[in-house]
């Protein structure tokens, strides 16, 4: 099922360049594992992003955009939860903030952020480093 799920995304991922202002994504990362990134570009610059996942969902409001899937770039402000199965020594049920960056290029794309500690009972964790690698904006 799960993948039946990644290719029917990736399938798509041509479709949704032409459904502006709607964009989707598939990214690997730390500590969420496997995530789905849904974006909503309402204006050229900015946009919204909500990218749920096995270990955690990340709510983003960013500066940047793509051109056709072939060049994007982008700097994040996010809000990350943790649950489930996480990659790294984070626990579960914790709340981060930071920002992340992300450059895409042919479609793929890698993402670098640093996010704080803001929520939660894990007192070891101050600091988060969140690395990523996918396909899509």
């Amino acid at each position: 099922m799960k993948k039946l799920l990644a290719g029917l995304l990736l399938f798509l991922l041509p479709v949704t360049s032409a459904a502006y202002p709607f964009m989707v994504g598939v990214r690997v990362s730390t500590p969420q594992i496997v995530s789905v990134s849904l974006t909503f570009r309402p204006a050229t610059l900015w946009f919204l992003q909500a990218e749920p996942g096995v270990g955690g969902c990340k709510a983003a409001l960013g500066i940047g955009g793509s051109w056709d899937y072939h060049f994007g770039i982008a700097l994040k402000s996010s809000v990350l939860y943790t649950w489930g199965k996480t990659i790294g020594d984070v626990e579960t049920h914790q709340t981060y903030a930071g920002g992340e960056g992300m450059i895409m290029v042919s479609g793929i794309n890698l993402t670098f952020g640093l996010y704080g500690h803001i929520a939660g009972d894990d007192k070891e964790k101050d600091m988060l480093v969140s690395v990523g690698a996918g396909v899509g904006f």
